[in-house]
């Protein structure tokens, strides 16, 4: 799995490393939310955690194919929710930084729309939040984990961009806990999310 991030990363870097033309600017921010799946999810958390996210991307065109771009971005996005239960009532949030690297493709359209197909690499960071604290007695988040991803954006006159995508984890999510009698749950974050952008 090392070896694959490895590789991962390394043609990401020689993508974004190409005689590259600058494209466009994007800020966006939306809604989302993520759940953890695996065959272990049911026994730390069976509810989705909502949440909203913001930040920017920025386009680059690196291929003689019209329509094909490389797109990194940096966002932060929040999830919380409170849950109550009989024997005790708390609120859980986490807050990451992440870095996804798009590869997109224009689908052809008429007109002043166009709708676009991306995929690729997400590296989410833990930045606060309770869900990461070493002294819970549950089974915690791990700061860092790894996503693929992929959805469809529509753009509208060249200035406003309709987003939606999901990611789904590539690394297990949740830290070995022998505390509690748990290690190495197979575990990991899957994500979804829709939001608007503003091109410029």
């Amino acid at each position: 799995m090392k070896k694959l991030f490895a590789t991962i990363l390394a043609a990401s870097l020689l993508l974004v490393g190409m005689d590259a033309s600058a494209q466009t600017w994007t800020a966006a921010g939306g809604y989302t939310t993520f759940n953890l799946a695996g065959e272990d999810s049911q026994l730390v958390m069976d509810e989705a955690l909502p949440g909203f996210y913001f930040g920017v991307s920025y386009d680059y065109a690196f291929s003689t194919i019209d329509g094909l771009t490389v797109e990194p971005g940096l966002y932060i996005s929040h999830y919380g929710k409170e849950f109550g239960y009989k024997t005790f009532e708390k609120s859980y949030h986490a807050n990451y930084l992440s870095v996804p690297l798009n590869i997109k493709y224009e689908i052809p359209m008429e007109g002043s729309f166009a709708l676009t197909a991306f995929t690729g690499p997400r590296f989410n960071l833990g930045i606060g939040g309770n869900m990461f604290s070493k002294g819970e007695s549950y089974m915690g988040l791990k700061i860092g984990d790894a996503q693929w991803g992929f959805g469809l954006s529509a753009m509208l006159e060249d200035a406003i961009m309709i987003r939606g995508g999901y990611d789904f984890g590539l690394t297990k999510c949740i830290k070995d806990n022998t505390k509690v009698g748990f290690d190495n749950l197979k575990v990991f974050r899957n994500t979804i999310y829709f939001g608007v952008g503003f091109v410029f």
